[in-house]
């Protein structure tokens, strides 16, 4: 201003300052160079990063962007920014993890007082409008827009660890309490991370990466100890790198643009999450925990496991809790156990009961063995009553006829204690698939199908 008294403009800059008000607009004004482009790069973590070096003084400000996420008509994202006097001068950060709302121009003013306190004069006004501009136009909602017609022969599933860890997808394994159900997550993150087939019937990746686990129920000392007993079962030797443990207090969401931050950077393929109850703080119930849980954990673009509890409810599908762990899952499986006090094994079945993208599995036994080491050994059929009682009736139709061949429904039923209209169903439905009945017209005869025989295929002819 023309009229302006001498020292004005000074005690105008010196009382905006106090009160924590940005005297001017800070943008290129006439008779003002532009503030250049920054030069602009996003690191091996996905973290965007903006910096300025000027030619003259070789000072330098980086401005670094990281887990932008659009939230409704909000567009979050952490904001961080450091300034080296030159090249020999270690970086000092100005501004440290703050949230940044790009939509809220008061969000925005804030920060630049913030900065204008620490360091005046480096418009930083114009250099955030230069980062908000960018990051609107480089994050998209999502991933690209992709026509499906020009993806060429499209795999099937593929599979971290066939069947459990369907790859990239969400996988959820179930069980009572002190079902031994962290220590297969162990043998499946070893599996993974080692190529090996640590539980009979699985197969590993050509592959690998290394794998995290999340751990709130146990220790560090615990699952290394897991770890290298499962390795001693397989006659492997420790290998550095392979997994990587970190002791979890806090739920996932609030921990969740750290994680993503390791997850990159050490390059993981699969996380173990034991266990979900308080991965979401408890709140297992409530489904505003539970659904941002697994849009926390997809948007790491990883393999994931979470260990759950089961419903105490048997008529009750998924885990315990809210139904959005059965319906947000993509592979889900129970474990059942039976184990006889004071001896060194226990035994297992898994049942699978969710595949969205292939058949379900059949139910895999096994005899988990401790002592010097730990090992899982393969089982035909389950030996327990117990656990045959929990499997698939199919399961447990072909285990009795595996025993009793040629049994007619009524002597099946009463064998599992199932009615017999409840039996001859099961019967009918996997007629010819797992089954196959005598030609009379009533009580007939059934017996599994193993290889089908010429007198097999002579009576399904005459009873058709």
């Amino acid at each position: 201003m023309e009229n302006e008294q001498p020292g004005y403009r000074e005690i105008i800059e010196e009382i905006a300052d106090h009160q924590g008000i940005e005297y001017g607009s800070g943008m290129p004004q006439q008779g003002k160079a532009d503030l250049p482009s920054p030069e602009y790069e996003v690191n091996s973590v996905g973290h965007h990063l903006f910096t300025w070096e000027d030619a003259i003084t070789k000072e330098t400000f980086r401005i670094q962007v990281a887990h932008p996420m659009r939230s409704g008509q909000d567009f979050w994202c952490v904001l961080s920014i450091q300034y080296r006097r030159d090249k020999h001068s270690r970086p000092i950060g100005i501004l440290n993890g703050k949230r940044w709302n790009l939509t809220s121009t008061t969000n925005t003013d804030s920060h630049i007082r913030s900065l204008n306190r620490r360091m005046k004069e480096r418009a930083w006004d114009a250099r955030l409008a230069l980062v908000e501009e960018k990051i609107n136009a480089v994050v998209e909602i999502g991933e690209d827009l992709v026509d499906l017609s020009v993806i060429e022969n499209p795999p099937p599933a593929q599979y971290c660890v066939w069947p459990f860890l369907e790859q990239g997808e969400h996988n959820i394994i179930a069980a009572d309490g002190g079902s031994t159900k962290s220590f297969m997550a162990m043998a499946l993150a070893v599996s993974y991370s080692y190529k090996l087939s640590v539980i009979p019937g699985t197969t590993t990746p050509l592959e690998s990466k290394p794998t995290l686990y999340l751990d709130y129920e146990s220790s560090s000392t615990t699952q290394a100890w897991r770890r290298r007993k499962l390795l001693e079962g397989m006659g492997v030797a420790e290998q550095a790198g392979k997994i990587f443990y970190k002791k979890m207090y806090s739920p996932i969401q609030d921990a969740s643009t750290e994680l993503y931050d390791i997850i990159h950077s050490r390059g993981i393929g699969l996380v173990v999450i034991d266990s979900g109850s308080r991965a979401v703080g408890g709140e297992t119930s409530t489904e505003n925990m539970v659904i941002p849980y697994f849009n926390a954990v997809a948007s790491w673009g990883v393999t994931i496991l979470t260990i759950a509890h089961k419903a105490k409810d048997k008529e009750s599908k998924g885990p315990a809790g809210v139904a959005q762990w059965w319906n947000q899952a993509r592979n889900y499986w129970e474990l059942v156990k039976d184990q006889t006090p004071g001896q060194k094994e226990v035994y297992l079945s898994c049942r699978h009961d969710k595949a969205n993208d292939e058949s379900l599995h059949s139910p895999l036994s096994f005899r988990l063995e401790f002592g010097d080491h730990i090992k899982y050994h393969p089982m035909d059929a389950p030996v327990s009553t117990d656990i045959m009682s929990q499997l698939p009736l199919a399961t447990q139709v072909s285990n009795f006829l595996i025993n009793n061949p040629q049994s007619t429904a009524k002597e099946i039923a009463n064998g599992l204690e199932r009615s017999e209209q409840n039996i001859g169903n099961e019967l009918r439905k996997n007629e010819g698939k797992l089954y196959y009945g005598s030609s009379e017209k009533y009580n007939r005869r059934w017996s599994l199908i193993e290889e089908e025989t010429d007198e097999q295929t002579e009576m399904w002819w005459e009873k058709d």
